[in-house]
Formats: C-alpha cells, structure tokens, sequence
C-alpha cells in the first residue's frame, strides 16, 4: 500500500507557497490586472467581438489576449493603449492636474490598501491564474439573464 501512496507523489516538491507569495507581494498589480481583464471582457461581449478579432485589429497574438484576460499578466502600458483604441473605451485614467499633496495622499492611500489585502489570508488562498473568471462567476456572466427572470416570473 505504502508503494502504491509513493508512487502516486510527485517527486518534485510543490511549488504552491512560492505561488501564493508571489500572489502576496503582488497583489495590488494582480487586482488591477483582473480589473482590466473584466473591463476588456465587457468591452469585447458589449461590442459582440471574439478575442481573435481584438487580437488582430491590436497586433496581439490571439494567445497573448486570452493569457491577459485571465487577469494574471502583467500588461504594459503599449498594450492597454491598444486595447483602449480597438475597444473605444478607457482602461486607465490619469487625473489632468495633481497637486503634490494630493498625489502624496493618493499614494499613502494605495500602500495603506495593499498592505491590508496582504495582511488578509485571500492573498494565500487564491492562486493568480483565473482571477478574472473568478470575479465574473461572483458578479455573473452576464449570460442567461432573461431566462432567470423568466423563471423567477414565473416561479
């Protein structure tokens, strides 16, 4: 019995707590990642368009746009500009004028935000991949809809 148990074990070691470190000490990008993940899905459902076709009207591969809509990459700033021109949407804003002060409480505001989700256990129990699609599930997808109101109508 013990053979078949040793068998059945990886001999790599697990790489879960470096994930969820990982997942800890980049929480405040990851959550603006899945942000902007659930925006462009929203974008591409509202404008009836498929991954592939925002793909090529951004340049992106098709894979690269299903790898940053799982909400889990780290998008760079050329990317996001794409995907705001081919969707006609705003992804990021930037305020116009900023006085030092308040750019300085802005800033303590965001640290103080991250340091308390790091402090919080959901950094260690959710893994970076799907994080969009998880938040989708908790908001609903948007599909099916009418037909829950037609139950609930008439049920």
């Amino acid at each position: 019995m013990k053979e078949k148990i040793d068998n059945l074990l990886s001999k790599e070691p697990s790489r879960w707590m470096e994930k969820a470190l990982r997942d800890e000490v980049n929480e405040a990008w990851l959550e603006r990642s899945s942000n902007i993940a659930l925006r462009i899905l929203g974008a591409l459902q509202a404008n009836r368009m498929t991954q592939k076709e925002l793909a090529e009207k951004t340049g992106v591969s098709p894979q690269q746009v299903s790898k940053l809509l799982k909400g889990n990459e780290n998008l760079t700033l050329e990317t996001i500009a794409k995907f705001e021109a081919a969707l006609c949407i705003v992804l990021i804003a930037i305020p116009e004028s900023v006085s030092g002060s308040e750019a300085e409480l802005s800033t303590a505001h965001v640290q103080k935000k991250s340091a308390s989700r790091i402090r919080g256990s959901k950094a260690l129990l959710s893994a970076p991949q799907g994080r969009a699609a998880e938040k989708v599930h908790e908001a609903g997808s948007g599909y099916g809809k009418k037909a829950r109101k037609k139950v609930n109508i008439r049920g």
